[in-house]
């Protein structure tokens, strides 16, 4: 009688290689939380919507949650520095039923809320740029472009066309992929020059003068405050109360960096040297770039005049005043004007600067689908790695399609507002994988505690150092999402987010034992993968 043999699926390798180093790390983390894009609007909703706070004590009081989930996920990263590397941290010191479910739900809510958005917001940012360059400068193909580009079809296309040019870089390989991220940083290091300089050098007296001369038309300068003020606005001053308020706004600006620890670890080089550079060099620059380009904003229109109209745009459209929203590459033509060779330097460089932007958040986003090819929860197909590119060009595949999917749901059936309410599922999963952590040195993973820096297993009352910083973490993390969840701006949204997010964690636990229990029939034991960490 032939005796039984179980089989395990056992590869060698992943075949995935380690192209970037710790530089390559830094832009990479740093390009996650800033790209000059998020400054569109981004300071427009925080003036308006958290009258009296500060916006850089806002994102200074974040730095505390933020600096929490990065040594979180410099433990995660370092102890099993794969490709998914919370998700293989998960599924491994929990269960893999759950750390699938979690991945599942955190691969959607990124790619939606960082990908898909990004690529809608690129075009947005794009079409601001025209239409400010075109209407101060007398260009009307360029407001015609413009105005094309923030319609429903002009949106979908442009979200369509960039994800297929990332699709094929990210096919590409690590050089193509490194070409765009430093190519994107040298047009982002050209913007943020000019804007500051621009910006730091104009005075709220000259800005209005400028103004009224271009804008008088719809608005003047002096009555914006009328006309905020007849709606119902009065100024508040800067407050500490309003500003720690505004921290759970503030870590959703800064927070990114960990999605990119915990995604291409796999990838990168020295990890215990590129890992924590990256995610604390990412986080002070971030935090810095940010600061300087809210304060020569504020510093060029006056905070009182870009609080009230940005409070008026926001909270009472009836009454806002002019035709196109208060962005950012308004105010900087305005600024430039009536220079049109550096109003033109400005717009270009604000709409090249985010060139690598959605690449990288597009080749992060993937890596789960090899993860999980690779762990046979999914087909192993897409742990497939192109012989000559070395990239996971099914699992990019299978991304950009889904990407495509959530684009048309985003530009059509008003998905967008669903897109809003996933910062309380994002903040929620990195509390989720602090708690994590703090198990993690009571697991039989616990060997993995001499792989980390020492000061992490380092115990204080008999409780490693690390379990105590994951247990901090946890409890800052869900005060921020219940602060996320309360917030009017997002609650409305919330349940329907809840439900899909929801949905997609029950359907990964689902996943799990089916193909559990499809590979048992074929003698395939996929549990035995999850005793030990995949292969590099």
């Amino acid at each position: 009688m032939a005796s039984s043999k179980e089989e395990v699926f056992i590869r060698k390798s992943s075949g995935l290689v380690r192209p970037f180093g710790t530089m390559d790390a830094v832009l990479i983390f740093t390009l996650i939380i800033f790209s000059i894009l998020n400054t569109t609007m981004q300071f427009n909703w925080f003036h308006g919507f958290w009258p009296g706070a500060d916006f850089v004590g806002s994102i200074a009081f974040a730095l505390i949650p933020t600096m929490l989930v990065a040594l979180v996920y410099w433990c995660v990263a370092v102890a099993m520095p794969r490709a998914g590397s919370d998700y293989v941290w998960f599924a491994r010191v929990v269960h893999p039923a759950i750390g699938f479910g979690w991945s599942l739900l955190y691969f959607y809510m990124y790619l939606c809320a960082a990908f898909v958005t990004i690529c809608f917001a690129f075009g947005y940012t794009t079409s601001m740029a025209l239409t400010a360059w075109g209407i101060l400068c007398n260009i009307q193909p360029f407001v015609d472009l413009g105005t094309w580009l923030q319609s429903q079809w002009g949106s979908f296309v442009f979200a369509l066309v960039i994800m297929v040019i990332y699709t094929i870089i990210g096919i590409a390989g690590s050089k193509a992929v490194k070409a765009f991220l430093y190519v994107g940083w040298a047009f982002q290091i050209v913007a943020l020059l000019t804007y500051w300089v621009v910006l730091g050098t104009t005075t709220p007296s000259v800005f209005a003068a400028k103004w009224d001369q271009l804008m008088g038309g719809y608005i003047s300068y002096n009555a914006v405050y009328t006309a905020a003020t007849s709606a119902g606005w009065t100024w508040t001053p800067i407050n500490l109360s309003a500003t720690v308020a505004s921290m759970a706004f503030g870590f959703m600006i800064l927070s990114g960096a960990a999605f990119g620890a915990g995604t291409i670890t796999g990838e990168i080089r020295n990890v215990n040297r590129a890992i924590p550079i990256g995610l604390v060099l990412a986080n002070l620059l971030s935090f810095g770039i940010w600061s300087l380009c809210n304060v020569t904003l504020l510093y060029a229109t006056d905070i009182k005049w870009f609080t009230a109209l940005s409070w008026l745009w926001a909270n009472h459209p009836e009454a806002y005043p002019l035709p196109f929203p208060p962005s950012t590459p308004l105010m900087l033509a305005i600024a430039t004007h009536p220079n049109q060779a550096l109003t033109g330097i400005a717009m270009v460089t604000f709409v090249l600067a985010n060139i690598a932007f959605p690449l990288v958040t597009y080749i992060t986003a993937a890596r789960y689908w090899f993860a999980w090819g690779f762990d046979r929860l999914v087909p192993t197909k897409l742990a497939d790695v192109h012989p000559r590119f070395k990239t996971p060009h099914i699992a990019l595949i299978v991304t950009t399609i889904i990407a495509m999917i959530s684009g048309y749901l985003y530009a059509y059936l008003g998905f967008a507002n669903w897109f809003a309410a996933v910062s309380t599922i994002m903040v929620l999963s990195y509390a989720v994988i602090s708690l994590t952590v703090i198990v993690f040195p009571f697991t039989r993973w616990k060997t993995l505690l001499d792989n980390l820096p020492k000061f992490m297993s380092k115990k204080i009352a008999g409780v490693p150092f690390i379990s105590i910083i994951g247990l901090i973490a946890a409890i800052v993390l869900f005060y921020s999402a219940y602060a996320v969840a309360v917030n009017p701006l997002l609650s409305a949204n919330f349940d329907l987010a809840a439900m899909l997010f929801g949905g997609l964690f029950i359907a990964g636990i689902i996943i799990y034992y089916i193909s559990k229990e499809y590979h048992k029939r074929q003698g395939i034991d996929i549990t035995l993968g999850f005793k030990e960490v995949p292969p590099a």
